[in-house]
């Protein structure tokens, strides 16, 4: 009796660690479950106008998930990347004041991503076309598509958006720079030939200088590939 005595408060103290261990996992399965169950269905990363009209219409269901996540820095990349449609649109820049709205709420919740998950090379690019796009914010596209290629080298699902902002990038004079666009080049025609259509349109909308550069890459990497441009 004596010993099951003693005993009694050190099965009171286990049991209270149980309860309140138990009680921290049941609020994290109900923040992860809360969040799963608001995040839009799974969508990759636009390579197209069409994919990133899509990709908006996942826009309020995205903020939702990542509003509930909180911390989770892969709820707001995909709550960011949500936002691709105003690089797609035919628009002038920030013409009305619900457009500049709209681009500074984007630019918010695209700081607030990479805040969270700064290794996020979706993120960094999102973050090029806006301001690629949008040049009265004044920042500098190039820096941020520079940090795409750092963390994201073979993530071809965003080589076809990141062709296009390269050609057109005044970066691409630096040799450095021109060396992270071959790259995904030589990818195009190495690994991944049915992302040929990227060359073409970032080919199609580059001006002089990022169409000579594609050019004197082809011709030393796939001479057939250049012969489609000039075509």
């Amino acid at each position: 009796m004596s010993t099951l005595f003693i005993n009694v408060p050190g099965q009171r103290l286990f049991r209270g660690i149980v309860l309140v261990f138990s009680f921290v996992l049941g609020c994290q399965a109900t923040w992860i479950l809360t969040a799963e169950l608001s995040r839009p269905s799974s969508f990759g990363f636009p390579r197209t106008a069409q994919a990133a009209a899509a990709a908006f219409t996942n826009q309020n269901a995205a903020a939702r998930a990542a509003s509930f996540g909180l911390f989770r820095g892969d709820l707001l990349a995909e709550y960011a990347i949500t936002y691709l449609n105003l690089i797609w649109r035919d628009e002038p820049n920030t013409e009305s004041a619900q457009a500049s709205k709209t681009v500074l709420q984007a630019r918010e919740v695209v700081d607030h991503a990479l805040a969270l998950s700064p290794h996020d090379a979706r993120i960094w690019l999102v973050l090029a076309g806006i301001d690629t796009r949008f040049n009265s914010l004044n920042q500098k596209p190039a820096t941020a598509l520079q940090m795409s290629y750092y963390t994201g080298t073979n993530e071809t699902e965003l080589i076809p958006l990141r062709l296009i902002l390269a050609v057109n990038s005044d970066a691409l004079g630096n040799e450095d720079f021109q060396q992270l666009v071959r790259h995904d080049i030589s990818i195009i025609v190495t690994r991944k030939p049915k992302l040929e259509p990227a060359i073409l349109a970032a080919y199609r909308d580059a001006p002089p200088l990022g169409r000579q550069f594609l050019q004197d890459t082809l011709r030393q990497i796939d001479p057939t590939m250049l012969g489609k441009l000039r075509k």
